[in-house]
Parts: C-alpha cells; sequence; structure tokens
C-alpha cells in the first residue's frame, strides 16, 4: 500500500513537470507570435497603400454581381474607379422642350455669390463653366456647383432631367364648386339660403416630372415624358394621392414623330392661362384629357418661320382620371380616333415644356362610341361619341395677344365637354354640347404678367334629362356653366411664381328642385419650380 502511494507521488510530480514545461512553451509561441504581427504591421506602415491590397472609398461593387453576393455563390468582387467621368461616360442630351443648363458642365468647388457681386460671378463662371450657370447670376446664394449630369439610369442608354413645382393653392369661394379644391361647375343654391362658401388650402397641384433622353435610333431620337401630380385616381375626388398625367415614351426627328403611353389630346389642346387645374374644363376648355394612346405626327416646313403639324391618334375611349363616375362608362369595342391639323408662323418660342410660334390656329377632330347598359330597364344603347374643334393662338407684340378655343359635339364628357357628362340618363343617348373660351394676356413686365378670359359650356337642353342632386357632385342634369376669370402673375425669380386670380362662376340645372348657384372666387398660388 505504501509503495503504491509513493508511485502516485511520483507520477503527480512527473505531471507537474511537463504541465510547467507546456506553459513555458506556449508562452513562448504566443510571444513569438505577437512579435511577429507587431513587425508585419509597422512594415506594412511604412509602405504605401496598394489599390490590390485595401479598398479605396471610391470602389464599388460591380452591379451585375450583386445577386451573387446576396445569395452566397461567390464572394463580391470589386471594380475599379473609372478613368472617364460619368459626364463623359453619358454625355447628357437636352431635349428642345427642356433647357437645363447643364451643357458643358465641369466639377467645381464652392458657390459664386450674386448678392455680394454679380459682376464677380459672372466672370466665375465665365471661367469655370460650372452646373451653376443658369441659376447663379440673379439669386441671392446659389446652390454649391455639383458634377453634371445629376441623375443617370442605371444603364448607359438613357439620361434624365428632373423637374417638377413645389405649389401651394389657396381657394376661398362663396357659393360651393365641385371640387372646393379644383373647381369644375357649382353645387345647387341651398333652397334653404344656408352658407355655401368654402376654404381648401393644399398643395395637390405638386408636380413631378422627368425627361429622358435616349440614343439614336436610326434618323429618330428617342427620348420619353413622366409627369405626375399628388391627386388621387381621380381629380374630382379632391383628394391626395399620386396621379400620373403623362407617361410615355418617342422616336422623334424634324419631320416625324411617333409616341405611346399616357398623353394628353389631339383634340383641342389648347389651354387658358389659369391658376387651377381644372382650366376651365367643363367651362368650355374641351380636351385636355389625359389617356392611353399611340400617336402619329408629321411636321412641314414651308418656310424657316412656318410649320405646318398634322397629328393622328388612337386613343382609349374610356378616361376615369377626371370624373370617377366614367368607370361606369363602357367603350363599345373599338379605340377613339383623333386627327388634328395645325400652322404655325413666326420664330420659336419656349413656354413651359412647350415650344409654340406667335401665330398658331389648328382643327381638330374625334370619332368613337360608348356603350351604356340600364340594368334596371334591360336595355343597351350605344353613343356615338365625335367632336369638331378648332383653336388659336395670336401674339400680336411682345406684350399683347389673345387665345381661345370652340368646340362642338356629341357624348364628350370623357373630354371634358358637356359639362362631365355622357349620356341622357333616362334615354341613354349621346349628350350633344357646344362651348368654348377665349382669353387675352397682357406682359407689364419680364416679371410681371396677366391674363383676363372668359369660358362657357353649354349641353343641348334637351338631351339632358332632369337630374337628381348627388352628394359629392353636385347634381347631374346639368345645362350651363360658364367662369370669368382675371389673374396676375409674378415672376419673383426664376424658381419662385405668386399668382393671384378671381373668378365669377354660373351653373344651371334642368330639374327646377335643383336651384341654379352662381358666386366668386379667390385663389391664390405660391409655386416653386425645379
Amino acid at each position: 500500500m505504501q509503495r503504491s502511494l509513493e508511485n502516485l507521488e511520483e507520477l503527480l510530480e512527473q505531471y507537474q513537470v511537463s504541465m510547467c514545461q507546456v506553459q513555458r512553451r506556449s508562452l513562448f509561441a504566443v510571444a513569438l507570435l505577437s512579435a511577429c504581427l507587431s513587425l508585419n504591421i509597422h512594415l506594412r506602415a511604412q509602405e504605401p497603400a496598394h489599390e490590390d491590397d485595401i479598398f479605396s472609398a471610391q470602389a464599388f461593387l460591380e452591379p451585375g454581381l450583386l445577386s451573387e453576393d446576396f445569395f452566397g455563390e461567390s464572394p463580391p468582387r470589386y471594380l475599379e474607379p473609372p478613368e472617364k467621368s460619368v459626364l463623359e461616360r453619358f454625355p447628357t442630351q437636352v431635349p428642345v422642350i427642356l433647357q437645363s443648363g447643364y451643357e458643358q458642365c465641369s466639377p467645381c468647388v464652392g458657390y459664386c455669390d450674386s448678392c455680394s457681386s454679380s459682376s464677380a460671378c459672372d466672370e466665375y463662371l465665365s471661367q469655370q463653366g460650372s452646373c451653376c450657370e443658369y441659376g447663379c447670376v440673379g439669386q441671392c446664394r446659389s446652390a454649391p456647383c455639383v458634377t453634371c449630369p445629376h441623375v443617370t439610369t442605371a444603364g448607359d442608354q438613357f439620361n434624365i432631367n428632373l423637374f417638377g413645382t413645389l405649389n401651394l393653392d389657396m381657394l376661398f369661394n362663396d357659393a360651393r364648386p365641385v371640387a372646393p379644391g379644383i373647381p369644375f361647375y357649382l353645387f345647387p343654391d341651398s333652397p334653404a339660403g344656408l352658407d355655401q362658401n368654402t376654404v381648401s388650402i393644399h398643395s395637390r397641384q405638386t408636380t413631378l416630372g422627368a425627361i429622358f433622353a435616349g440614343p439614336e435610333l436610326g434618323d429618330f431620337q428617342v427620348g420619353g415624358l413622366f409627369m405626375a401630380l399628388l391627386f388621387n385616381d381621380a381629380v374630382l375626388n379632391d383628394q391626395y394621392g399620386f396621379l400620373p398625367v403623362q407617361a410615355f415614351g418617342e422616336l422623334k426627328n424634324t419631320n416625324w414623330r411617333i409616341s405611346a403611353g399616357l398623353q394628353f389630346d389631339v383634340f383641342a389642346p389648347k389651354t387658358p392661362t389659369v391658376l387651377a387645374f381644372s382650366a376651365l374644363c367643363s367651362s368650355g376648355n374641351a380636351g385636355n384629357s389625359f389617356r392611353g394612346s399611340v400617336r402619329l405626327e408629321r411636321y412641314a416646313y414651308p418656310t424657316t418661320n412656318s410649320q405646318w403639324t398634322t397629328q393622328f391618334a388612337l386613343s382609349d375611349p374610356v378616361t376615369s382620371t377626371i370624373d370617377p363616375q366614367f368607370r361606369f362608362v363602357e367603350d363599345n369595342g373599338w379605340p377613339n380616333v383623333e386627327l388634328r391639323l395645325a400652322f404655325g408662323y413666326g420664330p420659336l418660342e419656349q413656354l413651359g415644356l412647350e415650344a409654340i410660334r406667335p401665330f398658331e390656329t389648328g382643327f381638330s377632330a374625334v370619332v368613337g362610341q360608348l356603350r351604356n347598359t340600364d340594368l334596371r330597364r334591360a336595355q343597351r344603347t350605344i353613343a356615338n361619341v365625335w367632336g369638331l374643334a378648332a383653336d388659336y393662338r395670336w401674339q400680336f407684340t411682345e406684350a399683347w395677344g389673345i387665345a381661345g378655343e370652340i368646340y362642338t359635339g356629341e357624348a364628350l364628357g370623357t373630354y371634358n365637354g358637356a359639362i362631365l357628362q355622357n349620356f341622357n340618363n333616362v334615354t341613354g343617348e349621346g349628350i350633344r354640347s357646344t362651348g368654348g373660351w377665349i382669353e387675352t394676356f397682357a406682359f407689364w413686365r419680364q416679371d410681371l404678367h396677366s391674363h383676363i378670359g372668359y369660358g362657357v359650356d353649354s349641353p343641348l337642353s334637351q338631351d339632358v334629362a332632369d337630374g337628381v342632386e348627388e352628394p359629392f357632385f353636385g347634381g347631374t342634369g346639368r345645362t350651363y356653366n360658364s367662369t370669368i376669370f382675371a389673374n396676375l402673375y409674378w415672376d419673383v425669380s426664376a424658381s419662385l411664381r405668386i399668382g393671384n386670380e378671381v373668378t365669377w362662376r354660373k351653373t344651371h340645372y334642368k330639374n327646377p328642385l335643383l336651384l341654379d348657384n352662381d358666386g366668386f372666387g379667390y385663389h391664390s398660388q405660391f409655386q416653386w419650380s425645379f
């Protein structure tokens, strides 16, 4: 027993000696490894950084490999920063209708202050050629210069130029309009003599748009346009949302244009200059709805200052983006056909997104069909859609001119005619109507201009049913609607405009129980554009 204890003590001593040796060797290995790492870090710190060793701040993931990295199929790879700048790889192609001021831009640092010295700013810009070239002089402190273009697509085929407005509209009316924030016509008057005054303060006319400039395709330039407002799916609902009004692609050269997508009407395309987006629609301004269409245009130039334009379009017969009640209207299985022939004379001038001439006149037409089914009577009727319109604009001098449009037709409610009415609710037949508008405009000085005009829409009374009152849209059976307007625009700067407008509206109803109404309105607008 004693010998066994002695053997056990001897084994324990040997184990302790072995553990001490292991600990000393482990400590020595750790110390040696730490010394090597310290020496390696010190040596690397003495050498310049190499692009293959570390990723610079300018390196970026290759877009085509993001999916591989996400699913773990391969490690992420990196591309070297391109030798050419973004501008050199994707040169900006500015369409005729856009004055972006991005030509010949170059990187620059800092800003120019036109408040302190506009001449110094001019000299700086002429030397640097920066992107703030068109927005610096005349503004109290321009935004910092940046490298152009501002926006590019994922591919290398298109460039994008963004534009838009930030709007605040304040409307006051002493007779309730449909709708209070975007007037088209008036509710029936109160039989009890109750006040109908309304106020609406909103930003639904805020606009966001993008112009697309693509590559050349044969003899054509590829392009497109997208534009939307903050209305919901129907303007007359007068609620916030997101409403595209333009979304089309085009092929264009000096003689031809082919476009397809969401576009304004070819029929009766002119618009009076007023603050509200309703633009006298249902007060004589037919057309100017937006619907899906495919369009072909031909341009001819008898002289350097004159132009003939022929337009042809196949369009969607039903659009519900203005009046949501149009959703209950059916097409009859074939598209509407729209035509227009126009003549312009004088040098081209830029007016918003449109290039116009001092004198322009045009004649347009539309034909189609709508189908109306009355389930209560088990009755179906077909209404023939047709319309004829003539428009003109004549700027006599640099300071004064006139513009206007007249139309006549049948079942033109979806074209903003007949006070937004298509059918007689009893017979199912189309409603015939005639209307128009006229405007005179004056430019008092470069930053101050005014517009005075009148619009009227008069459906044929015998085609209109007596109608009934509606809680949200006034009432059916509208036989007359007119608007007198006068406004003043003050362009405070290139990006800020203030407008004020007064109106007098009048609406008649066929049903004697729905009282005719008229009233005064005031509209003030602040608009920041970019």
